[in-house]
Formats: C-alpha cells, sequence, structure tokens
C-alpha cells in the first residue's frame, strides 16, 4: 500500500503542472482573445479544482496515517502544509489533528460553553452593523469578553467584523472537535440523517414526476428534471458531508461497520448503508514507521 506522502507527491506535482499550464493560458489569451484558449482555461481549473478536492478526500480516508505523520514527522508535514500547490488543502485538515477525546460530561459542557461564546460573536456583529467611525477594543471586549485576544486599541470597523469573523471560525473548529468525539457524535449524524432521508423522499417524488412529465411538452419535461437534479444535488452534498463526519472519527466508524446489522444490507437503514460505503485506511504503526523510514532514506 503507497504511503500518503507519495500520494501527497503526486497530487503537488499534477497540481503545479496544471497551475504553470493555466499560467501560460492566461499570458497567451491576454493576447489573443481565442475562445478555445478560454475553454481550454476552464477545463485546467475544472482540473484543479477536482484534484483539490481528490487531495482533501485522501486526507480524510488517511487521517489515521495523516495523525501519525503529525506525531512522528511534524517538520515533514509543516513542509507539505507550506507548499505552494498542496499546501492550503493539507492546511484545511490540520485541524483535525488537534482531536483530543473528552469524557461525555466535559464535552457537553465545552460544547454548551463554545455556544454562549458564539452566540456574544452574533451579537457583537449585530451590533458593529448600525456603527459608525472606529471601534475602541477596551469597551468592546467588556461587554464582549470572547474577543478577548482578537481586538487591540482601536480599530476601524472592517477590521473589527473581520476579527470577529475569524474568532468564530475558531470557535466553530473547536465546536466541531468535539462534536467528532465519540459522546457527541450522533448529533450530527441525526441532523445530517434526518436531511437526507427528508431529500431521498423529495428524490423519490420529483423522480416520479419526471417521469410522469416525459411526451408532455419540453417545457414540463425541463422542469421537472431540473426539479429532480437540484434535489439529488443537496441529497449528494449531504452525504458528503455526514461521510467526511463519519471519516473524522475512524475509531468510531470501525465500531459503526462491526454491528450485527451488517449481515443484512436489505434490512439496513439508510445510515447503515452509507456506513457500510466508507472504509478508512488503516495502518500498522511498526510497519508504517519502518516503510516510512526507508522513503525518507531514498530522497
Amino acid at each position: 500500500m503507497a504511503l500518503l506522502i507519495e500520494y501527497l507527491e503526486e497530487a503537488a506535482a499534477y497540481l503545479r503542472e496544471k497551475k504553470l499550464k493555466l499560467k501560460k493560458l492566461d499570458e497567451q489569451y491576454r493576447h489573443i482573445y481565442d475562445r478555445d484558449i478560454k475553454k481550454e482555461m476552464a477545463q485546467t481549473r475544472l482540473e484543479i479544482a477536482k484534484k483539490s478536492s481528490e487531495v482533501t478526500n485522501e486526507l480524510l480516508y488517511n487521517l489515521e496515517e495523516f495523525r501519525s505523520i503529525h506525531k512522528y514527522y511534524p517538520e515533514l508535514l509543516q513542509a507539505y502544509t507550506e507548499d505552494e500547490y498542496i499546501g492550503k488543502v493539507i492546511s484545511k485538515k490540520s485541524w483535525l489533528l488537534d482531536f483530543k477525546p473528552l469524557p461525555a460530561k466535559a464535552a457537553a459542557e465545552k460544547l454548551n460553553e463554545l455556544k454562549s461564546w458564539r452566540a456574544q460573536l452574533m451579537d457583537a456583529k449585530k451590533f458593529l452593523k448600525g456603527w459608525v467611525g472606529t471601534v475602541s477594543a477596551r469597551s468592546f471586549i467588556a461587554t464582549y469578553p470572547v474577543l478577548r485576544g482578537y481586538l487591540s486599541g482601536d480599530i476601524d470597523k472592517v477590521d473589527a467584523v473581520s476579527a470577529i469573523k475569524n474568532a468564530d471560525k475558531i470557535l466553530l473548529r473547536e465546536g466541531w472537535l468535539l462534536l467528532i468525539g465519540d459522546s457527541l457524535i450522533q448529533i450530527p449524524i441525526a441532523k445530517f440523517m434526518t436531511q437526507i432521508n427528508n431529500l431521498l423522499y423529495e428524490e423519490m417524488t420529483a423522480k416520479t414526476a419526471y417521469v410522469r412529465s416525459q411526451g408532455r411538452g419540453t417545457v414540463a419535461e425541463t422542469v421537472a428534471l431540473r426539479k429532480y437534479q437540484e434535489v439529488t444535488r443537496k441529497r449528494l452534498h449531504y452525504e458528503k458531508v455526514l461521510t467526511q463526519v463519519l471519516l473524522a472519527n475512524p475509531a468510531y466508524l470501525k465500531t459503526l461497520k462491526k454491528k450485527k446489522s451488517w449481515l443484512s444490507r436489505e434490512k439496513a437503514g439508510n445510515l447503515d448503508k452509507l456506513v457500510q460505503s466508507v472504509t478508512p485506511h488503516t495502518i500498522k504503526e511498526r510497519v508504517w514507521l519502518n516503510q516510512m523510514r526507508k522513503k525518507l532514506e531514498e530522497k
């Protein structure tokens, strides 16, 4: 089995090639407004986006190895994070490396605390909507203590709003690190499964309407088809999000996959079927460390 770092190196080389190609095409297009060049640029951007999404998926499916690289080779991971071509993609998922399971009570208490802090930020953002001029960090922090460490001195309103967004982003990630823990992960699972189940019903209804519309005229058929496609896109989106939640806790996912309900796919519910389709990659630590040592010696 290939190492994650081998995949990352290949992905970086691929993205480098595509981005250099895009840069050359852009230079050509600035001199010659050619339709074919524009189409090729659009196709190249699509290939870059597709590869970036693939890298994200690989990090999630190989989260155990991703965390092991962070544990045993932090400097190597930092080098990948700073890479011009894959660094941003890796950084977007690096927050998962901070995952530390908490006891159920402590996790629930911390989650409630984060909710109250985010409520403060929401109120602060609303307050600034009607504000004109600079903002005194001292008085603002007195009203909204959660912003301590994010604001200082007298700052412009735009900068204050930006600081609030940054603080909220950090708190949101902290919240997700709690929600993917064993004691709380059922919360997002239940939320997304409710949406998926509702969309599955809507999708079935939309598909029936589309089938009935066939032969009744181009406009009616097109409207029905678009409705069916829109509902399907939404359902696939939430399935993707739920898949990422499950992959964020590989140990919990493995526990779900071991359930007896696995033996009967016909009787399995929608969650069971989704879980069955998601298999995270695992490593044997000693074997992996040996492979990594040999790989790094080759460089």
